[in-house]
């Protein structure tokens, strides 16, 4: 536990609190960050946002919130989650986006539910890059968050192309692309396109941005396949020696023609023929799927369709186009060990990297029979308000526990049967070695605590570990006797011991040396060539893809429905509501000839439910767009369906659905 740090001190540290990583200086006032200053060129980093705060642990005694002790706490919420296993239900866990920045937590939660037997972690993965890992797994043979190399590139197609302000995720977190990109189209002439249908600041910027539909990146990508095979215009001796499918891919985009492809996305098809004659002829081509480039209404088939472009012209797993990061340690080849191919399925689906989606939830807590959840432990996540449907509420509160680890209160604390302050990024040590994979560089960080715990706030990690202690775990697991028994060791023993073996086999070297230097790092091997199957060849239409591409349709508008919905357009690199101020809502953006006025109150209306918002004219947005960023002010998971998530991953449509606009 650190000592509060004097008035005006300022450290070097590498600051988590959002989706991007830099070395920054922190300015400490009064116990709290008042000031952060990038170190190195990169986006100035957020203050952490100044909201009310959970000091003690909470238990609900009739329909409010008293303390309780610890060791109270821990008691009795062990007792209940064994009553609850041991009448043949489930627990479960949910781990917000938020707790991919805390390394000891995320590792601390995979092991507790790989010891506890049922396959019980779901996670928002599924909202956060899932369909490019899954999609690599069929196309490569194992789950891999392959990187756009778009500072190496000759010719770059942006998707979303808001990625300076929102981050370059997701699963690619790259301070510093813009300046590196700006340098590439001055020295070696990179041509850059953008896709969206909001003209940010880069987009207004790139040598062509293209104004489609929500989405629809999709069908942008299978019309530049279909032309570039129509015309011959794939790399011959690179589809021969080292990809499968060719012929299989060629019948298969057969109805998807390049003209019908630019239809449903609102542009000409001479627009979209050209940039599939210049992405071809590249020496080094890349696209690059921004935070709305994957939340469409076929997100791993849109993942899958990119693989596919940079495969046919010879773009993937080299420089300058799609390439493979290690990482710094082993447990990146860990990860990709864990194959859906061998996992547990939930809701008819196989998990990922040991997670479910986090929007199968309300299905397993509202069916009854085996597998159903009535306890639930959520780790800085927000189901009431991130889940999408109309009945989240319902399901939580149809649980016998619900356990809420938090920093704020939010709508899910309001609910729990308990709740546990846990610490904010600053207050916290941590080792940054899961996510080297996402990064442009081989490096490795510690970040030290620089505050003092708020009230009797506790690490997530700790947490965990407590209420491990107080559970039997399982002689069966979904995973395997090896991985149960090696994640029982994690789940009671000490994770940062765990880090420290991890690191041997690195150039840090250990966990000492790191905290002395603070860094570790250098350039990653881009030309890494790593394909799963035993013939050693990419598979261009996998078995499942194809069976998804047969059943393909093109979106249309229902019966008074006049606008395509947008929701993952973001304007800040946060994880969470939590995270931001109310003063930071954008309210629903509009096109100037929409026929609203600004300022003005509509009601935005899909087939699962309706939302209110307040308008905000934009004329760099295309008219048929309703641009409602979701995790700000307005509810906008209630605007999403839960009846349509994407079969392999569980993903929802946040982008794309038809709606309508009224004045409220």
């Amino acid at each position: 536990m650190p000592t509060p740090l004097p008035n005006s001190t300022e450290v070097r540290t590498w600051s988590r609190a959002d989706a991007h990583l830099q070395m920054v200086q922190a300015t400490v006032e009064d116990g709290a960050v008042v000031r952060l200053v990038p170190v190195r060129p990169g986006p100035t980093p957020r203050l952490p946002a100044a909201r009310a705060r959970l000091l003690k642990p909470q238990r609900r005694v009739g329909d409010r919130l008293e303390d309780v002790s610890w060791d109270g706490a821990i008691r009795e919420i062990g007792d209940r989650l064994r009553t609850i296993r041991s009448q043949g239900s489930e627990t479960a866990m949910l781990a917000g986006a938020r707790l991919g920045t805390d390394s000891a937590g995320s590792v601390r939660a995979m092991a507790v539910q790989m010891a506890l037997g049922p396959a019980s972690l779901h996670s928002h993965l599924a909202d956060h890059g899932a369909p490019w890992i899954r999609a690599a797994e069929l196309v490569l043979g194992h789950p891999v968050a392959l990187q756009a190399d778009v500072a190496r590139a000759h010719y770059a197609v942006l998707f979303g192309a808001n990625q300076v302000v929102a981050g370059w995720g997701p699963l690619e977190a790259a301070p510093g692309m813009e300046a590196e990109l700006t340098m590439a189209r001055k020295v070696r002439g990179t041509k850059l396109v953008t896709a969206g249908a909001r003209k940010t600041p880069l987009a207004a910027g790139a040598d062509q941005h293209l104004a489609i539909r929500p989405g629809t990146e999709l069908w942008f990508l299978l019309g530049l396949i279909r032309h570039i095979l129509d015309n011959g215009w794939h790399d011959v001796q690179y589809t021969d020696d080292w990809t499968q499918g060719l012929a299989e891919l060629t019948a298969a985009l057969a109805p998807w023609t390049v003209d019908r492809c630019a239809g449903i996305c609102g542009v000409s098809g001479g627009d979209l023929g050209g940039v599939a004659l210049k992405f071809s002829r590249a020496a080094m081509a890349v696209t690059h799927l921004g935070h709305s480039g994957l939340r469409g209404p076929h997100p791993t088939l849109t993942a899958w369709a990119a693989l596919a472009l940079h495969g046919v012209t010879a773009n993937l797993l080299r420089p300058g186009a799609l390439y493979e990061n290690k990482g710094v340690g082993p447990t990146q080849q860990l990860m990709a060990g864990l194959g859906s191919d061998k996992a547990p399925r939930l809701c008819g689906m196989p998990m990922l990297l040991a997670q479910a989606s986090a929007h199968h939830l309300p299905d397993r807590i509202l069916t009854p029979g085996h597998g159903q959840v009535r306890g639930l432990v959520t780790l800085t996540a927000d189901p009431a308000t991130e889940l999408c449907g109309p009945r989240v509420e319902s399901a939580l509160r149809a649980l016998d526990l619900l356990v809420a680890v938090d920093t704020n209160p939010t709508s899910t604390t309001a609910l729990a049967h308990f709740v546990l302050p846990t610490l904010a990024p600053f207050e916290r040590e941590d080792l940054r070695l899961l996510d080297t994979v996402v990064h442009p560089r081989r490096e490795v960080a510690w970040t030290p605590a620089l505050l003092s715990p708020r009230g009797d706030s506790r690490s997530t990690d700790s947490i965990l570990r407590d209420l491990f202690a107080t559970q039997r775990p399982s002689l069966k697991s979904p995973f395997g006797a090896h991985l149960r028994l090696k994640a029982g060791l994690i789940a009671r023993g000490d994770v940062m011991g765990w880090f420290d073996k991890a690191l041997a086999e690195t150039p840090a070297r250990s966990l000492a040396a790191l905290k002395r230097e603070g860094w570790d790092g250098g350039d990653v091997d881009r030309a890494t060539w790593r394909v799963s199957f035993a013939d050693n060849r990419i598979r261009l239409l996998p078995a499942p893809i194809a069976e998804a591409l047969g059943r393909l349709v093109e979106p249309r508008l229902g019966a008074g429905q006049t606008h395509w919905l947008e929701t993952s357009s973001a304007r800040d690199a946060a994880f969470a509501a939590v995270d931001r101020d109310d003063a930071m809502d954008p309210g629903v953006g509009l096109h100037p000839d929409s026929g609203f006025a600004e300022g003005e109150l509509v009601h935005i209306r899909t087939r699962a439910g309706s939302a209110q918002a307040t308008v905000h004219l934009n004329p760099e947005l295309r008219p048929d767009t309703v641009d409602l960023p979701a995790g700000y002010v307005v509810p906008v998971a209630r605007l999403i369906p839960d009846d349509t998530l994407d079969p392999f991953v569980g993903t929802p449509s946040w982008d794309g659905l038809a709606c309508s606009v009224t004045r409220a």
